[in-house]
């Protein structure tokens, strides 16, 4: 699912959920998005955007938002790179990397990613109850 606010071609922040193959992207255009320290990124959060979802019956209300891989794209003001960050559930799975890369148009020179460093805040159930949780940078 893509945000209805998709501008073609220009780069994207936002938020993404991976539920088996079934990717779900809620975005804004980066000429929409919202300052948040040296950060722009997308003024809806996971919890809501999914609480949303569940009203409406897009995703399961038997699932709770951080049960699965999850990730969010900002843009760093201070560096002018985009980061993606997320569970390590999907960094190991490069066509879904590239999925997201494209769908929000991130040029690859300018896209840094990874995991959250050690924050450890998109780790879903699998990763935390696994050896998928190490700490290692990925």
């Amino acid at each position: 699912m893509l945000s209805k606010q998709m501008t073609q071609g220009q780069s994207m922040v936002g938020i993404f959920w991976l539920i088996g193959d079934r990717l779900i992207l809620e975005t804004s255009p980066l000429s929409e998005a919202e300052p948040y320290g040296d950060c722009l990124g997308h003024r809806t959060g996971h919890i809501d955007y999914w609480t949303a979802q569940q009203r409406v019956g897009t995703v399961s209300r038997e699932i709770e938002y951080e049960e699965l891989p999850r990730g969010r794209v900002v843009f760093n003001k201070r560096t002018q790179r985009f980061a993606l960050y997320a569970d390590r559930c999907i960094l190991h799975r490069k066509a879904v990397v590239k999925r997201i890369m494209e769908a929000m148009h991130l040029p690859i020179s300018q896209t840094s990613i990874g995991t959250d460093g050690h924050s450890g805040h998109y780790k879903c159930l699998k990763c935390l109850e696994t050896s998928c949780a190490r700490e290692d940078d990925f």
